[in-house]
């Protein structure tokens, strides 16, 4: 008869992927509550300038917001590595898309073919939306992201893609989507409104070749197969 494991000794049969979820709920409402109650106690302080120790209060307090407030940016980027790592062990593949100035994100595919369709339809046609895959929500340009990610610009029931890639050396490699026979009328899409670059006229496609694609790279986080492409390049 094995004996029973310790109290203090993990379930040795819990999956890495609850150990990952566990470690993603970091309570970062309890940092900004400090931040929150350092910041409010400058009102005070400023009650009491006159009295010697005032300037060293100040500078306590100052020294006190600044290490909170990167303790908080590290239990956030703590908290970000734990949502990918547990969404790479149970293969779950999040959609990010920037849209009209918004950002939306879907795990399921049922949410991603709304997204999807959210993004062939924008509310300002000609102007360029994207969809990045990645192991968890891209909430923030500023910081560094996938490195797949669907530039889409539309104008009435036409479109081009734009897809690129980065290797983990920085190279980067770009490609559009390819029409052999494009419409003689087809719309002049730019690389986003106002911007001088444009998409050659045998990029652009229907959008009912468009939206497959879409969803094929929402759901697989792969370059599709469902469109052909050439090398990206601008202008006619």
């Amino acid at each position: 008869m094995s004996n029973p494991l310790p109290q203090d000794e993990p379930d040795r049969f819990e999956t890495d992927a609850a150990v990952f979820a566990r470690l993603s709920e970091v309570p970062l409402e309890i940092v900004d509550k400090l931040i929150e109650s350092t910041e409010s106690v400058y009102s005070d302080l400023n009650t009491v300038r006159a009295h010697p120790y005032w300037a060293d209060l100040v500078l306590h307090q100052g020294a006190a917001i600044r290490a909170l407030r990167e303790a908080r940016e590290g239990l956030e980027a703590f908290r970000s590595e734990a949502v990918g790592a547990r969404n790479t062990e149970l293969g779950v593949i999040v959609a990010t898309v920037v849209v009209d100035g918004r950002r939306y994100y879907a795990h399921g595919d049922d949410d991603k073919t709304a997204l999807v369709d959210r993004l062939l339809r924008p509310e300002e046609p000609g102007r360029a939306g994207h969809l990045y895959t990645w192991d968890r929500p891209y909430e923030d340009d500023e910081t560094p992201g996938p490195y797949q990610q669907m530039r889409v610009v539309t104008a009435e029931d036409l479109g081009v893609i734009n897809y690129s890639e980065e290797t983990e050396e920085g190279e980067l490699s770009s490609w559009h989507t390819h029409n052999p026979e494009p419409a003689p009328q087809a719309p002049v899409l730019r690389f986003d409104a106002g911007s001088a670059l444009t998409f050659p006229r045998d990029s652009v496609v229907p959008l009912e070749r468009l939206r497959p694609a879409l969803l094929e790279f929402a759901r697989t986080g792969l370059c599709p197969d469902s469109v052909p492409w050439q090398q990206a390049r601008w202008g006619d």
